[in-house]
């Protein structure tokens, strides 16, 4: 690959020179006295070492071109300054401000990439180094990094900054809220603050700290590098990727055969070459593709890649497929879960509604004749108490009526049990009609029959409503084709006039004056005596 890309770059190289030489570009009709051209340098580093390792190569170039060419070393911000108002014609960027030169100032596409080289091994690539303090208790591991004071040159720089950030992303630490950044300006600055203690640890970028320890052998053992990459054939110390090395760009506004000549200087120049070896270089090569530092800053939201686009549903597909279906899956878990209860809860509300219905029953069983549907000898107490009650507390009268059919037994052996509990069920529905709504009619068992007759004003109402009853008893009953005629005994006690107070002694008292009603010719009513009597 690197064979290929060095072939392409010389075969443009002399294409370019057989161009020039042709006289296409017109190199006869340059003069000492046309404008100069100007080469901006950005300094990564001291404007003096940046000037002393450059003004070669702009030399170089003049005598390339036919022309002056002027030197200019500025910082990030004179660079955007001299881009906006067109104070340069040449350029040389790290990539990432490149990328944000270019989408500012509408920039050509990078004429040629830089080879930078050490111990004669060239190399088109850079990368980040993180260094570290060379002492115990300093980080070791990337994940050791997270809350430590870290020195950078600027946010803006590839090798001193984006490249390392993207690596600590990749195990967990976002940059900068995970960590504590200072900004010291320079790679330089960098260095000198990791061996002073100043901060923790530092981010620069290839070349410098071998260049460093170059120049000041005291920094030989000072710092040290983590997370280091074995990489075959690169020549510096690593701890990241590899990006492409910095573009040389030419701005639009010049014309097309200086920038032809510019080219074919540019890949002519040789690593031999005096100007190659000031600035520490091998010379250029054909343009890289810079697409892969587009995606380190898109990943890190630099600039211009910091502007929130508009949110598709395939983006967030794309990026959040495997949250969408965990959450999915637990969401029809949840679903199923929350149906199946509802199911739980309903069949539980029908299970009480039914337990509700059975006690309802189980208690009206309790208390009422299964035959009739009257209340039985147990509801027909807790009535009776509860109308004396009453009467007590109102001065009214309480009548119980204890009624035993005539003549019942013969019927129901002449025509059958089912007859009898037929004539029975007629019996107690007419005797429910004769009475009101605040009497009780309660079925003791076989043909005997009490009425508790509540809040009477007087004895005679009381009698009046048991010869009601009486006469209702001796009308004909149609039962199984015949027409039945029966008679009753009826026994009668009062609630205060006869003396007691209590449900089952009155009950007693209308018990024993129904027998003597039996006893003197059956059909009749008769009244109860006091117990004292």
């Amino acid at each position: 690959m690197r064979f290929a890309r060095r072939w392409a770059g010389w075969c443009l190289a002399t294409w370019l020179t057989w161009w020039f030489a042709a006289g296409v570009a017109g190199a006869s009709t340059l003069t000492v006295d046309a404008p100069p051209l100007r080469l901006a340098v950005y300094a990564y580093r001291s404007k003096a070492v940046m000037e002393e390792r450059f003004r070669p190569l702009a030399d170089y170039l003049a005598s390339r071109l036919g022309t002056r060419v002027e030197l200019h070393v500025l910082t990030l911000d004179e660079l955007e300054d001299a881009a906006a108002h067109r104070r340069m014609d040449m350029l040389m960027t790290n990539p990432v401000h490149y990328v944000q030169l270019r989408a500012r100032n509408h920039l050509t596409g990078a004429l040629a990439t830089l080879v930078s080289i050490e111990d004669g091994v060239p190399t088109e690539s850079l990368g980040g180094v993180i260094i570290v303090p060379a002492r115990q208790g300093a980080p070791r591991t990337l994940k050791d990094l997270k809350g430590r004071r870290i020195g950078i040159p600027g946010t803006r720089f590839l090798g001193g900054y984006a490249a390392q950030a993207y690596e600590l992303e990749q195990v967990g630490i976002r940059v900068p809220r995970d960590v504590q950044l200072v900004d010291l300006g320079s790679h330089d600055a960098v260095v000198h603050a990791v061996t002073s203690g100043r901060v923790e640890a530092g981010f620069i970028r290839t070349g410098i700290l071998e260049h460093m320890r170059a120049e000041s052998p005291a920094l030989e053992g000072a710092v040290e590098a983590i997370h280091v990459q074995r990489l075959a054939e690169y020549p510096y110390l690593v701890s990241t990727r590899l990006y492409p090395e910095w573009p040389f760009v030419v701005l639009p506004h010049l014309p097309r055969e200086q920038v032809a000549r510019i080219a074919s200087a540019l890949y002519s120049l040789s690593p031999d070459h005096p100007a190659a070896r000031a600035a520490l270089i091998a010379g250029f090569n054909p343009p890289a593709d810079y697409l892969s530092v587009e995606q380190v800053m898109r990943r890190l939201r630099f600039p211009p890649f910091d502007r929130v686009g508009e949110l598709k549903w395939q983006d967030v597909w794309d990026r959040y497929r495997a949250a969408i279906l965990v959450g999915s899956g637990l969401t029809v878990v949840l679903a199923g879960l929350v149906a199946l209860l509802l199911v739980k809860q309903r069949q539980l509300l029908t299970e009480r509604a039914r337990l509700a219905e059975l006690k309802n029953e189980y208690k009206r069983a309790a208390t009422h004749d299964a035959l009739t549907g009257l209340p039985n000898r147990l509801l027909l107490h807790d009535r009776l108490a509860h109308a004396i009650a009453r009467a007590k507390r109102y001065q009214t009268l309480v009548a119980v009526a204890f009624v035993d059919l005539d003549g019942f037994k013969p019927v129901n052996d002449r025509l059958g049990h089912d007859a009898g509990d037929a004539l029975l069920v007629a019996l107690a529905r007419r005797m429910q009609d004769a009475l009101r709504a605040t009497d009780t009619l309660a079925r003791l068992g076989g043909d005997e029959f009490v009425a508790v007759l509540a809040d009477l004003p007087d004895r005679e109402m009381a009698f009046k409503l048991v010869d009601r009853l009486n006469e209702l008893l001796s009308q004909p009953f149609p039962l199984a084709g015949e027409e039945v005629r029966l008679s009753a005994s009826i026994g009668v006690a009062l609630y205060p006039a006869d003396g007691v107070d209590e449900a089952d002694q009155l009950v007693r008292l209308a018990d024993q004056a129904m027998y003597r009603a039996k006893r003197d010719g059956k059909n009749r009513v008769a009244a109860a005596f006091p117990m004292a009597a």
